[in-house]
């Protein structure tokens, strides 16, 4: 067989191989700190060469190289709160129902340094199809129902913690008329495919967001290393 084949052979065997480090994360429900895992790749030209070199009948492996992650599990240990927010939840059940879902899919969200978070990406469609119900909204000023409706109050306290945090904020929008779970100006609007809050983590370690409900209050704490340490 000509090198040039057994290098094309090897190359599609190697693509199947390749693997992207996965970065230590937490258990969305648990908290359980998830290890990182080494990413793979193939070393082409020395497989080749081993191949070409290879006795008749002799068995040769891909020649693989472990990429390590950027960051490892102790790096979100012992991290504390820098900033937390609570707001008090009214309404229906629809409407409760709708924070409870947003809540928990921020929760024990990581955030590393330089990491931008975006709060439509990380809670996703507000559709029937993902429990999510119809329930008051605010529509160019003027009230209305739809559905995810109450999933701006998760987003207006995620933005109150990340403002007690210190945080970089890159997008936030006020809604079209005054709120009652935040003071003036602290509301952040949100829908999905539009107005989207997001913040960057411009400190020198990662974040974590813990977000519940519990009491009748949306609680966000903010959770990342000391300032002095």
């Amino acid at each position: 067989m000509l090198r040039e084949e057994v290098k094309a052979l090897v190359m599609e065997m190697a693509m199947q191989e390749w693997r992207l480090p996965k970065e230590p994360e937490l258990d969305k429900i648990t908290g359980r700190i998830i290890p990182e895992e080494p990413g793979v790749t193939v070393d082409v030209l020395t497989t080749v060469n081993n191949i070409m070199h290879a006795q008749a009948n002799q068995t040769v492996f891909l020649t693989r190289n472990s990429i390590p992650s950027k960051y490892r599990s102790e790096d979100l240990e012992g991290l504390k709160s820098i900033g937390a927010y609570s707001t008090y939840i009214y309404g229906s059940k629809q409407r409760s129902n709708n924070i409870l879902l947003a809540s928990a899919a921020i929760n024990n969200t990581v955030i590393w340094p330089n990491q931008v978070f975006s709060f439509n990406e990380v809670v996703g469609p507000r559709t029937p199809e993902r429990g999510y119900e119809p329930a008051p909204v605010i529509l160019m000023g003027a009230n209305n129902y739809d559905y995810g409706g109450g999933v701006c109050q998760v987003s207006s306290t995620v933005y109150n913690a990340a403002l007690e945090a210190k945080l970089k904020i890159l997008e936030r929008h006020p809604h079209s008329k005054p709120v009652h779970y935040v003071p003036k100006d602290r509301d952040a609007a949100v829908a999905y495919g539009g107005n989207d809050l997001r913040f960057l983590n411009q400190t020198s370690g990662p974040i974590i967001i813990k977000s519940q409900v519990s009491e009748g209050r949306v609680w966000v704490s903010i959770l990342g290393e000391e300032k002095g340490k």
